[in-house]
């Protein structure tokens, strides 16, 4: 049986982590506080903290190398793009595992893609992979450049290969899906992607000590808007134009923490229902995992773009408050979809693929596999739409 561990409580805000840290690295300059302090500036996407922090050091450790290399990639200019191209290298020089060969060499091809050095960029990837098969920001990144370059096929030689080896994860099983389709074989797509069987629906009941799932999401909806961790935006999510609460748990969440709970036991009763089906993806199924869950809130404008789950296994959404623009609409404002992103497959396909809408209501859990495609619309009302979402994480 999966067994579900909760994140533990935030004590502190984001915010206050990094004055802490500031403080200490001010007061004595250690290595360990140095690493600390930039971690919670890159948390914050405070990038160019990171670079102040981290750039000029000499004694920089394999981990502060790639932090670095990534501060540089997110700024996002050509001249930064060189120095995360560099960085990943020194990154690579130091590598003592095969997982950390792999990461600097992911993204070394990240910055050698935006330098449009696409040969060096594919002898990274297929090196990367070499070293760790499990890489995912490797797979990836070598799914989009095979695509680019109409390389379907080889992306479905490749996908299966390490599939067939044992390999497991979201993005693996994502690459086969795009591959497939790419390929003009929507249902062999489709059979890998699973969502029809694999997904599950259903408004809950309310938590224990409630009688009423409306009062709940109420109270719970005021206890999200007044939440420490509130913030706009977050640089590398899908989300444009939206509110996140990451680190949901705080002392002063009990109904949060309620919900999780809750959560827990529902995910894992829907997934001992599925084990008979015998898909793919239920071998990965980890034995103990994370239930690591955030909140996202839309105004009219908000929207999340197509993507998927990296780090899950099981992903879902729980709909804390939905406006009844929403509820009782006809279009698709406000909806979630599954489906594939037009920029990988191009249109044609994607339509003749097809999407998935699910037109969410308070106290509806949704759960699906962290590999399939999904977005959401915006809704251009008044209200607010907002919901918790959540992976089941493999330790």
């Amino acid at each position: 049986m999966l067994e579900i561990v909760h994140e533990p409580l935030r004590l502190l805000t984001l915010t206050q982590e990094r004055e802490l840290a500031r403080l200490a690295h001010d007061r004595a300059r250690s290595p360990a506080l140095r690493r600390r302090r930039a971690q919670l500036a890159a948390q914050d996407d405070d990038f160019a903290e990171v670079v102040s922090v981290l750039d000029g050091a000499s004694d920089l450790e394999f981990g502060e190398q790639i932090m670095l290399a990534r501060a540089f990639l997110a700024l996002e200019t050509d001249a930064d793009t060189a120095k995360a191209q560099h960085r990943a290298n020194l990154a690579l020089d130091i590598a003592e595992l095969p997982i950390q060969r792999a990461a600097a060499l992911a993204d070394r091809a990240k910055a050698e893609r935006r330098l449009s050095q696409p040969k060096a960029a594919r002898a990274s990837l297929e090196a990367a992979l070499d070293t760790d098969p499990h890489s995912k920001d490797a797979c990836k990144r070598l799914a989009a450049l095979d695509l680019e370059q109409g390389r379907a096929a080889a992306l479905v030689d490749w996908s299966k290969a390490l599939t067939e080896s044992g390999v497991g994860h979201a993005r693996l099983h994502a690459a086969r899906v795009l591959g497939e389709a790419a390929c003009g074989d929507l249902d062999m797509a489709r059979t890998v992607e699973g969502l029809s069987a694999l997904s599950s629906s259903r408004v809950l009941p309310p938590p224990p000590g409630w009688n009423d799932l409306a009062a709940f999401n109420n109270a719970l909806a005021v206890e999200l808007l007044s939440h420490r961790n509130l913030r706009y935006e977050r640089y590398g999510s899908a989300s444009n134009y939206t509110w996140r609460i990451d680190a949901l748990a705080r002392p002063e969440t009990p109904l949060v923490r309620l919900l999780l709970e809750h959560l827990a036991g529902h995910i894992q009763a829907n997934v001992g229902q599925l084990d008979h089906l015998g898909h793919r993806w239920l071998a990965d199924k980890p034995d103990q995992a994370l239930l690591r869950a955030w909140s996202v809130i839309t105004e009219g404008d908000g929207f999340e773009g197509w993507h998927v789950h990296q780090f899950g296994w099981l992903s879902g959404v729980y709909y804390v408050q939905i406006p009844d623009e929403i509820v009782l609409g006809i279009d698709q404002g406000g909806c979630l979809a599954f489906g594939l992103p037009e920029e990988f497959t191009g249109i044609e396909t994607a339509d003749a693929y097809g999407t998935t809408q699910v037109r969410p209501e308070p106290g509806m859990m949704l759960t699906f596999p962290s590999h399939v495609f999904h977005r959401t619309y915006p809704h251009f009302g008044p209200g607010k739409r907002i919901c918790i979402a959540f992976d089941v994480k493999p330790f």
